[in-house]
């Protein structure tokens, strides 16, 4: 009910106490020293004593300011605390010693003192504990506390006056101030860790930092919405006061008549703060906060001065003189100071409490002095009445207006324009193999295309890209076929530089092949522009390959020019999804931004990948009671959500900018700000059918809730386990991955055979390998007696693909799955972050072992060539004048083979490995720790 999520509930409580105590201090403190001013001196003093003042708590300002850089902010809050009791205690003495009349003068002042030792510890608690959401969801619940006691103090004053003195009140201010100090205390024990006392900058330039890393014009808005708001409230405090010193002219009556007053403002104040400012907030932003002051004084002294003017000051234009003291006081309070601390929180997190601390000291004191300043001119020398004040003011209140305005667009700008950083997208580098010069005749380089040297095959692959004749291009063709791996690159290499579109269709083919995908891509791209309108043509023409229909994206995006985009954007609705989410993947990185027409397509897209997260939040809802979060299933699903996650933002960037790819942060150092700024732009800049759809993963505070919000929006169905099971692996293909799918087919082993062998059967004959052992394997376990009826029916049929998975499935472990090995390889460093069709080309081409311990193996054959490197999964395997290979370790064959190492290992414990592919590893960018250069330079 009062949004507070799991872990912030002590904190929460710790300072809607202090707030509570605290206010409880100002409302009696304000109300006493006020009532006792306002009979003991003039009218004509009061700008004086703002003046005063305002030059006062400047100077305190300054100081505060300093103190800053020479202290942790936790220390400074106490102290100020402290130097606040201390300093009211010994005017309190000094009165009930002498009785002077002028110690209410100073105290008078002091009430500016209160504001700002809030401001330092109160609301520095807020900028530096909570992030920018829990600070625009929190702030004004956790300053009801503040409300409640002002409510109670005031409505108390009226019958506290006829009981004891009314200076004696005071003491019982002194006493709430004590018991803020243990409050205070207790929040820094708990709550103040090193960590964010480290994230602020105590060094001496550390001013001029904040003033450089923050927009000049950021700063001078937010200084004025400082500043604006405290002139206005003394401005219109004078009138008020003065006015109501008229009607009530003794310190009992004037003192119940405040009290009452601002009883009634508290009360309002709680119930804006506790139902209305969320939602105003949630659905308007922080510009209605921003704005909602300024207008309404604006409405209540522009009716003040038309009734004026026409009916003089009588009773109507002092109720709208109080009326806008209200504004000043509960909408102020309520929404305008909770709304205006959120300003702080785009400005960087070292520099924003030095900033806070500048603006609550200062801009705040200058409001004061420069209300001051002018109404003692225009009151003591140009003596203008109440109505001319009013008529003055409500000129600046225009201008008020005016400012808060600009300052929320330079919010909005300041949130929009906030910077990250991103891991720069590396360009794919062209390969340039070694050769040496050659300078040779067309006619020799002719005859070592059919030497029987490879050597002489790779140098007339090089040498035919430096000669100049027409047809040299056709010699490149059987070497472009050769079966040497190094004289196929080195024409690839060349055919890249020759550019000729006559071979293109000979590097479409080789770029079809693992090995030699890199250098035909790059070969490729380097013909840029005129190879779109080949690459079309291909495209169009590979409907049924999938795979080319990538590859070509690829290249189109590495190209990325006009005419590239255009090809994107006429891909944008393929009927292919896989084809369809890379487009969208080039689009976004080439950063274009969709047009009208395509704005309602992408906005479908967009909710269908919503759908899909609704489902896969409803499939763990389902299951999270009979899984565990680190089962596989449940660790499947999770990936899922990410991946599902990053399309919906990747249509997002395609339709509203590349600022939400903010998105990409999440999961690093930047998380929070990443998704309080993703939460704030959503917000701001977003449609309202728009961000509904999206605020639910970015505010949501755990999976139930995310689950709940999202279930409002796409309603989804509860399902047994079982069924959820099936549900998943019904789903299709395109929009969960096959292993996903595989992982749920295996859980159906703990079901009855009548209810899972139709599911087992089905998905046993897909052409998916993962999928398909794995439902063969279960209904093996399940249903034995339909599992060998269905392998006499694949033998009949001859059908090689699905005999060849079932065949060993009469002796295999459930660990020797595809699966399996795919969650073990997941689990080894450095594949991790793999995706997983690319754990899956890891498995396919490597070659597997799984040895017992104490067995030696000899691994000759399989290391015969260099380019190639063991990864062990589990286990170690001990290499003589190499040591032992590890589980998690990558090592390549070359570096063991330039120690001398011989190709034979003892096994120490049970282990299992691959013979990978170097080439694999550098498509892939995976390292080991102990081959990182090994494999960079492989």
């Amino acid at each position: 009910m009062l949004n507070i999520r799991k872990g912030e509930e002590k904190l929460v409580s710790l300072l809607m106490a202090y707030s509570f105590f605290m206010g409880g201090a100002t409302a009696l403190f304000y109300t006493v020293v006020a009532s006792s001013f306002l009979v003991s001196f003039d009218r004509l003093i009061l700008p004086q004593v703002y003046i005063v003042g305002g030059v006062f708590i400047y100077l305190v300002g300054l100081g505060v300011t300093r103190l800053q850089k020479r202290m942790p902010f936790d220390k400074l809050a106490e102290r100020m605390l402290l130097f606040l009791i201390v300093s009211i205690a010994v005017f309190l003495g000094i009165y009930h010693a002498t009785g002077n009349k002028w110690i209410f003068f100073v105290l008078f002042i002091w009430n500016r003192v209160f504001v700002l030792v809030n401001g330092v510890t109160f609301w520095a608690i807020v900028a530096k504990l909570f992030n920018f959401q829990q600070s625009k969801r929190l702030s004004s619940l956790i300053n009801t506390g503040d409300v409640l006691s002002s409510v109670i103090m005031y409505l108390a004053v009226p019958a506290l006056v006829k009981l004891v003195p009314t200076d004696a009140l005071l003491i019982v201010a002194v006493v709430f101030l004590v018991i803020c100090g243990v409050f205070l205390r207790n929040i820094h024990h708990n709550f103040v860790t090193p960590e964010v006392l480290k994230a602020e900058v105590k060094t001496e330039p550390a001013e001029k930092q904040a003033e450089t890393n923050v927009d000049a014009t950021y700063y001078r808005n937010i200084f004025l919405l400082a500043l604006l708001p405290v002139f206005a409230l003394f401005y219109v405090e004078y009138i008020f006061f003065t006015e109501s010193r008229i009607i009530f002219p003794n310190k009992e009556s004037l003192a119940s008549f405040l009290g009452l007053f601002f009883g009634i403002s508290a009360i309002l104040e709680f119930f804006i703060k506790t139902f209305l400012y969320n939602r105003l907030i949630a659905k308007f932003g922080v510009r209605l906060g921003i704005l909602i002051l300024p207008l309404s004084v604006v409405f209540s002294f522009t009716v003040s001065v038309v009734y004026g003017l026409g009916y003089d000051t009588a009773a109507i234009f002092f109720a709208c003189v109080a009326l806008s003291r209200f504004f000043m006081s509960a909408i102020r309070k309520a929404i305008s100071e909770p709304a205006y601390q959120t300003l702080y929180q785009p400005i960087p997190a070292k520099f924003r409490l030095n900033i806070q601390g500048r603006i609550e000291g200062r801009a705040k004191a200058m409001g004061g002095l420069i209300a001051g300043a002018l109404l003692f001119v225009l009151v003591n020398l140009l003596n203008l009445n109440a109505l001319q004040l009013s008529a003055f003011f409500l000129a600046i209140a225009l201008f008020w207006a005016v400012v808060s305005v600009l300052g929320q667009k330079s919010y909005k700008k300041m949130v929009r324009d906030k910077e990250f950083q991103f891991p720069q997208r590396k360009k794919r580098a062209g390969e340039i193999p070694e050769r040496a010069a050659i300078d040779k005749p067309f006619d020799m380089l002719v005859r070592q295309v059919f030497s029987d040297q490879e050597s002489d095959r790779v140098e007339a692959a090089f040498g035919l890209g430096k000669c100049h004749r027409f047809l040299s291009y056709k010699y490149l063709i059987p070497l472009l076929q050769d079966k040497s791996p190094i004289v196929r690159k080195a024409a690839i290499y060349t055919a890249g530089e020759l550019k000729r579109p006559e071979l293109w269709p000979y590097l479409m083919e080789q770029m079809e092949i693992d090995r030699f995908y890199t250098a035909s891509f790059n070969a490729l791209v380097k013909s840029g522009g005129p190879l779109l309108k080949h690459i079309e043509k291909s495209f169009l023409s590979s409907n049924d390959n999938r795979d080319r229909q990538l590859h070509i994206l690829k290249i189109v995006e590495e190209i990325g020019n006009a005419d590239a985009i255009r090809f994107l954007r006429r891909n944008l609705e393929n009927p292919n999804r896989f084809v369809k989410d890379k487009v969208f993947d080039a689009l976004r990185n080439l950063q274009y931004n969709c047009n009208s027409t395509e704005r309602s397509y992408l906005l479908s897209e967009l909710d269908e990948h919503l759908k899909i997260f609704a489902w896969l939040l409803a499939a763990q809802s389902d299951l999270q009671e009979h899984y565990a979060p680190e089962a596989q299933l449940m660790q499947n699903l999770e990936r899922e959500k990410q991946r599902i996650i990053l399309k919906a933002f990747t249509v997002l960037e395609i339709i509203f900018g590349n600022r939400f790819h903010a998105i990409t942060l999440l999961k690093g150092e930047q998380a929070t700000d990443a998704r309080d700024y993703l939460t704030e732009i959503t917000d701001l800049l977003l449609p309202e059918n728009v961000k509904n759809k999206l605020l639910p993963y970015l505010d949501s505070d755990s999976t139930t809730e995310m689950y709940r919000r999202y279930n409002e929006i796409f309603p989804q169905v509860t399902l047994s386990p079982e069924e959820r099971l099936k549900d998943i692996v019904n789903k299709d293909y395109t929009r969960i991955s096959r292993w996903t799918k595989a992982v749920a087919v295996k859980e159906l082993k703990h079901f009855s055979a009548e209810s899972v062998t139709p599911i087992l059967v089905a998905n046993g004959v897909s052409h998916s390998k993962v999928i398909s052992e794995t439902a063969f394997y279960v209904l093996r376990i399940v249903n034995p007696a339909r599992f060998r009826s269905v392998l006499n029916v694949v033998s009949r049929n001859n059908d090689r693909f699905h005999l060849q998975i079932m065949q060993p499935l009469e002796w295999l472990a459930e660990e020797d799955l595809l699966i399996c090995k795919l969650r073990r390889l997941r689990e080894t460093p450095g594949l991790g972050r793999l995706l997983n069709g690319e754990l899956q080309k890891v498995l396919l081409n490597s070659e597997y072992f799984k040895e017992q311990e104490g067995q030696m193996i000899d691994l000759q054959k399989a290391a015969g060539r260099a380019d190639i490197s063991i990864l062990v999964t589990y286990g170690k395997l001990l290499f003589p004048k190499a040591g032992i290979v590890g589980a998690g370790e990558i090592r390549s064959i070359s570096d063991l083979k330039q120690m001398d190492v011989a190709m034979t290992a003892k096994v120490l414990e049970s282990t299992e490995f691959y013979m990978v592919e170097d080439y694999l590893l550098n498509e892939l960018k995976v390292t080991g720790h102990t081959t990182q250069e090994a494999i960079l330079t492989s």
